[in-house]
């Protein structure tokens, strides 16, 4: 039995699965533990739910990695920090900060190729079939078929089809390890039960790590030990996997779109603010601040932060000199613009 605090004021928004009874589950989703759905309801629920698969995108696109390697804040702050040098013909230092925008391009494509892959890859860790129940007979459908509510057999080297909420269970283990970093197998107990308790800080069931859901089987991961029987709860893009394979694929740009009146009609205006957002949204793009991940968009800010720092000492070298545009002193205020900028930044990131 495992203890868990809960806030009753703070009510997830979807289902935790993992805190119901099996009965509860079973009642919500419409299916029989024992039988199954039934073969007839299976067309209207793939109707409603779609196909159990992941939405990984059109696959990984050399070209647009190697474009965002080399047009982000950072990489340009210092390609006009060459231009400037070799426009007033210092090769030396022109020459090095080439070196340093070449390395940070290779060595950033190279990773950032590498990990995108792992973006096609979550194609290949779903399982091409799984055991259903369906009217009280065993049947052996291709996962993409899986629905929720659908009764699901498991055994020792399975993969799991969909999220799963355990209904039956005999020393039964899986490995989550791409879902939690964990290299040991989890137990899994599908009587464990979650109880409030009366004192302590508030508690939300979704901070509920997925490694510590030992009623749930999720999708993806393997079996390692033992056999089960549960009911899936989640399928495709809706399943844990799914949630870090939407993660990668967002992109963070929203659509502007000229909203209309009552009437039907749309305000001139609103066409201008429609076209002066999106290329707002196009400088933001090209600039990084509004696509990419989170620490991405942050890199982008505090690249271009530092840009201003580094023209505020640049024209103070230059006001300590009267603003002299002597080789030597342009030289200088390049030097300490540069200076501000954590050149390797991106590929440290």
């Amino acid at each position: 039995m495992v203890e868990m605090r809960t806030n009753p004021d703070k009510k997830p928004s979807v289902p935790q699965f993992f805190l119901l009874s099996i009965a509860e589950v079973a009642r919500l989703l419409h299916t029989d533990v024992e039988r199954g759905l039934s073969q007839s309801a299976i067309p209207e629920l793939q109707v409603e739910y779609g196909r159990n698969v992941l939405e990984t995108g059109g696959g990984t696109s050399a070209l647009s990695i190697l474009a965002g390697q080399a047009f982000n804040a950072m990489v340009l702050i210092l390609i006009m920090a060459m231009a400037v040098s070799f426009g007033i013909r210092s090769w030396i230092e022109g020459g090095v900060i080439s070196a340093v925008i070449l390395l940070n391009i290779v060595v950033g494509f190279l990773q950032e190729y590498s990990s995108a892959k792992t973006m096609d890859s979550l194609r290949s860790l779903a399982s091409p079939s799984a055991n259903l129940v369906r009217d009280g007979r065993t049947v052996v459908v291709p996962s993409a078929q899986v629905v929720p509510g659908d009764l699901v057999e498991l055994k020792t080297g399975d993969v799991v089809p969909a999220d799963i909420r355990l209904v039956d269970s005999m020393n039964f283990e899986t490995d989550e390890a791409l879902l939690t970093g964990e290299s040991l197998p989890v137990d899994k107990d599908h009587e464990a039960t979650w109880h409030e308790k009366q004192s302590g800080d508030p508690w939300d069931p979704r901070d509920v790590a997925i490694g510590d859901r030992v009623t749930m089987a999720f999708s993806s991961t393997t079996v390692t030990k033992g056999r089960a029987l549960g009911i899936v709860v989640a399928t495709g893009m809706k399943t844990e996997i799914g949630a870090i394979a939407e993660s990668l694929s967002r992109t963070g740009v929203s659509k502007r779109t000229a909203e209309a009146n009552e009437d039907g009609h749309v305000p001139f205006y609103r066409y201008i603010a429609m076209y002066v957002l999106k290329v707002a949204d196009s400088i933001g793009s090209f600039l990084g601040l509004t696509v990419g991940t989170p620490l991405h968009r942050k890199l982008s800010q505090l690249a271009i932060l530092l840009f201003f720092i580094a023209v505020i000492f640049a024209v103070v070298v230059f006001a300590a000199n009267s603003f002299s545009t002597a080789d030597e002193i342009v030289i200088y205020a390049v030097a300490t613009g540069l200076s501000m900028i954590p050149a390797s930044l991106v590929v440290c990131i």
